[in-house]
């Protein structure tokens, strides 16, 4: 199981009302989807030419493209979704591996925010087409976001 500051894991009410109609956001769902479409990004990035693999590696994931190239970001991303599906292991993220999390939780982010509402519903049907408050995300999964401060800023 990978750490984080909140339990991941969305616990619903002991009662289940069917007149509650109110959007559910599961964090776990969100990260597996993501980690999981993950492994379809990086199949299809092997079918590529290499110089066209970085440019298309650079748009996917703007940030972690900066440290690791496609084997790279390809080993953080199984080892990611491993750890995730792991539940007797906690994994503890290291700043490159919450970089790349990042990166693959925005672009679902971004793919959902521009999606209409079928569309919406059909990648997160507990969420009911609402929006995902990503910030919010942040701030109550994640420990810090120092690994986003640019490095020229940085010094």
């Amino acid at each position: 199981m990978l750490y984080f500051k909140k339990n991941i894991h969305y616990s619903f009410p002991e009662t289940f009302d069917l007149e509650i109609t109110d959007p559910v956001f599961d964090p776990y769902n969100f990260i597996i989807q993501a980690l999981v479409g993950d492994r379809n990004i990086f199949h299809g990035l092997k079918q590529v030419d290499p110089e066209e693999t970085l440019e298309r590696l650079k748009s996917i994931f703007p940030h972690a493209s900066q440290f690791g190239g496609v084997e790279i970001l390809n080993t953080i991303s199984k080892r990611l979704l491993e750890g995730l599906v792991q539940p007797n292991v906690w994994y503890q993220m290291n700043a490159y591996q919450n970089c790349y999390l990042y990166d693959s939780l925005a672009s679902i982010v971004s793919d959902y925010s521009y999606s209409d509402l079928n569309q919406r519903i059909n990648m997160y049907p507990e969420m009911m087409g609402a929006n995902i408050n990503f910030n919010q995300f942040l701030d109550e999964y994640f420990f810090d976001t120092a690994f986003l401060i640019d490095s020229d800023r940085y010094n």
